[in-house]
């Protein structure tokens, strides 16, 4: 008899809070959201590479520190679900659960990847 093996495709929905959103145009204007949006992204590609390079190699200070720096870009654009998901991924490194953090990590990996992509839905 032969085996089955099946594969999980997971897909996470990354939410983005449109009320915050409308307070950074109210704040800023049009082009500067925008301009603020780019960078913000570019420093979230940056983190996620940290992330991943030091969860790899066990640097678990250094993932902590990037960890805290993505949660707060997630939270500054209202990112709702990146910022979930870090939460849950600081309080599994908090615990020192070395699985829970591994399947945590894993989750926000896909996460972070879909944020990055722009597929983003709206809370509202």
């Amino acid at each position: 008899m032969a085996a089955m093996v099946t594969q999980l495709c997971p897909h996470e929905r990354v939410w983005l809070d449109p009320a915050r959103i409308r307070v950074l145009y109210a704040e800023l204007g049009g082009a500067e959201v925008q301009a603020l949006l780019d960078r913000a992204m570019g420093e979230l590609a940056l983190v996620s590479r940290d992330l991943a390079l030091q969860y790899r190699t066990g640097n678990l200070a250094g993932f902590g520190r990037s960890l805290r720096r993505m949660r707060r870009i997630a939270d500054h654009l209202g990112l709702r679900t990146l910022s979930q998901v870090g939460d849950d991924v600081s309080t599994c490194l908090e615990r020192g659960d070395a699985t829970a953090l591994s399947a945590t990590w894993a989750r926000l990996a896909r996460t972070l990847d879909q944020a990055l992509a722009g597929g983003w839905d709206n809370a509202d």
